[in-house]
């Protein structure tokens, strides 16, 4: 049995790893087997037990855990930072349907890659299988040329970090944090609504946003549509051969790439 958590509920997380090094089950077992706080940059301490952190980018730029990967008894940690991923889910979440922010919201899939998280803790406790170590997000702490403390390529996406085909075969930048619409939308969906002027703010701040490149920059960079689509489906099948990207979301991603047009 594994206990995760995204954001706040990540916090609640943390703060009852103590308790964990304490309590038992009544035949001194541990209660949990591992642990997946996701959405947060907080150094988190040392347990018994497996346990992989998920920054996003969206804690990378506010300075998260240098921690380093373990692999020792009473030290079994991963951290993975996932280029082109924001703190809270702009793709999937009510909260951005009608989309509130004042850029484009992102359409980055976060479900598929903190599954890829969960898929390796999940064997590690299960199977004791040593998942792999990842590459951090590069961060060169200059915003003034490129306007982020991370360390962008040329199409503006982040280096370093697990790579993924958006990022590795891009048609947009995918950068943090996004802002409110200058101008509220007139339609806000029924959460913006309720938590009233400064829900677009909150929210928008916690998620990322996605930069689309032009017509002409896409075909300078892949010629057509069937070389790009080609493109993406190889470097899915290399990610998928490493683990780095789970045959479930396979669809969905070629999905994405299916929908841009040239």
């Amino acid at each position: 049995m594994v206990l995760l958590g995204t954001s706040a509920t990540a916090a609640v997380l943390i703060s009852y790893l103590p308790a964990h090094m304490v309590y038992r089950t009544p035949d001194m077992q541990r209660i949990f087997d591992g642990f997946l706080p996701m959405s947060t940059g907080a150094t988190i301490r040392n347990i018994d037990v497996p346990l992989i952190e998920v920054p996003t980018m969206t804690e990378v730029i506010g300075n998260a855990t240098t921690r380093a990967d373990g692999d020792d008894s009473g030290n079994q940690f991963r951290l993975y930072e996932f280029a082109g991923m924001a703190h809270v889910d702009s793709r999937d979440s009510v909260r951005f349907k009608p989309d509130p922010c004042g850029k484009p919201k992102s359409n980055f899939p976060e479900q598929a890659y903190m599954s890829v998280a969960l898929n390796h803790l999940l064997q590690w406790v299960d199977k004791n299988k040593i998942p792999p170590r990842a590459a951090r997000i590069e961060v060169d702490g200059d915003t003034k040329n490129d306007g982020s403390p991370m360390a962008l390529d040329d199409t503006g996406n982040a280096k370093g970090g697990i790579r993924n085909p958006y990022v590795d075969i891009p048609v947009a930048k995918f950068g943090v944090r996004n802002e409110a619409a200058a101008t509220p939308i007139p339609n806000p969906s029924a959460w913006i609504k309720a938590h009233g002027a400064g829900a677009p703010a909150q929210m928008c701040g916690l998620s990322g946003y996605e930069i689309a490149m032009s017509k002409e920059d896409l075909r300078k960079m892949y010629t057509d549509k069937k070389h790009y689509q080609d493109r993406v489906k190889k470097r899915l099948d290399e990610l998928e051969k490493t683990g780095w990207s789970l045959p479930v979301y396979r669809d969905l991603i070629l999905g994405d790439a299916a929908k841009v047009e040239f």
